[in-house]
């Protein structure tokens, strides 16, 4: 019986074994075997001055917009530098990886994030017109809202998802020798860091902010994409709409906000509030001379919410008034 036991027991641990190796395989992300080597260094913390107000610990989506994630793998595009066409892609780690698949020659090397969430990537296959956007996001947005802030704002631009960061690393006229011709490792060394702008915004002493339920902000005047090779945007400009803190302790409006860049002429601030009641009103700012600042904060002194509608909502309303008296002759006959 013992003997009997011990082999079944093999028999088992030998079909674990096999099952184990069918779903192992060798993934080439950190393959020694080549002698080149991309080495990455990421910039994942930015120079940007958060107001003590803006409390970055308690809002998690404001602290990584400032301190970015490491990137968990990423991938390196090799195009050719007559055409501009994709010749190879390798993937690689945040810190790097081997070069095994790119054959010998002069490359442009253009190595960007995978995984983003919002901020997608277009035609990777031609070094020009590789971009990243994000989503069109007009219908969601309140028809209410949305009147408001165009009107206020004099545009019609359609309203996009606000782009989280892509780290981009660009090399131009990169060598790339032939493997068996080298004896010891070659390392390709290149920086990397976001390829969005990132703003904070704090609005101080906001008188009625006790009748605000919520706040979001809608940033005019923006980018909807970004060519990534040069860094250039497109001329149509779009709207981001980005999530707002209102404190109602320090009678403030706060938040930190990502945008693919401003391209010209007037930039509003749309604060799109509900009140209490339900009610949705937009109090826009004009904040072109604060976003040419150097620091990317943008600073207002203060702003009024005038008190709440004595309707809790607009449109059909019905009264009635008092009956008058009518008098009527009826004929007896």
């Amino acid at each position: 019986m013992s003997m009997r036991r011990l082999s079944v027991r093999h028999i088992i641990y030998a079909i674990v074994g096999l099952l184990a190796a069918a779903s192992c395989r060798r993934v080439p992300l950190y393959d020694a075997s080549s002698n080149i080597y991309l080495e990455l260094q990421l910039k994942l913390n930015l120079e940007l001055t958060v107001s003590d107000t803006i409390d970055l610990s308690n809002y998690p989506q404001y602290y990584n917009k400032v301190h970015l994630k490491s990137p968990e793998r990423l991938a390196a595009c090799f195009y050719d530098v007559s055409t501009h066409q994709l010749v190879a892609k390798e993937f690689v780690g945040p810190t790097g990886g081997y070069i095994t698949s790119v054959p010998s020659g002069t490359y442009d090397i253009l190595v960007y994030e995978l995984g983003t969430l919002v901020t997608q990537v277009d035609k990777n296959d031609s070094r020009d017109l590789f971009k990243a956007r994000t989503s069109d996001i007009t219908q969601s947005v309140s028809t209410k809202f949305l009147s408001k802030a165009t009107k206020a704002d004099a545009n019609t631009d359609p309203v996009i998802s606000e782009p989280d960061h892509l780290i981009v690393a660009r090399l131009a006229d990169v060598f790339i020798p032939d493997h068996a011709d080298i004896d010891e490792t070659v390392v390709i060394h290149a920086d990397g860091q976001s390829s969005v702008e990132t703003y904070s915004f704090l609005v101080r002493n906001v008188k009625g902010i006790e009748q605000v339920s919520t706040v979001q902000a809608l940033i005019s005047g923006q980018a909807g994409s970004k060519f990534l090779w040069d860094g250039h945007n497109p001329t149509t400009t779009v709207n981001v709409l980005t999530s707002a803190v209102a404190d109602h302790t320090r009678k403030c409006f706060y938040g930190v906000y990502n945008t693919f860049g401003r391209i010209g002429g007037k930039v509003y601030l749309n604060f799109l509030v509900t009140t209490l009641t339900g009610d949705e009103q937009v109090f826009p700012v004009d904040v072109t001379d604060r976003i040419d600042t150097l620091d990317n904060v943008i600073s207002i002194d203060s702003l009024i919410i005038p008190p709440l509608s004595e309707k809790p909502y607009e449109g059909y309303n019905p009264t009635v008034d008092d009956w008058d008296d009518e008098v009527i002759d009826v004929p007896i006959k």
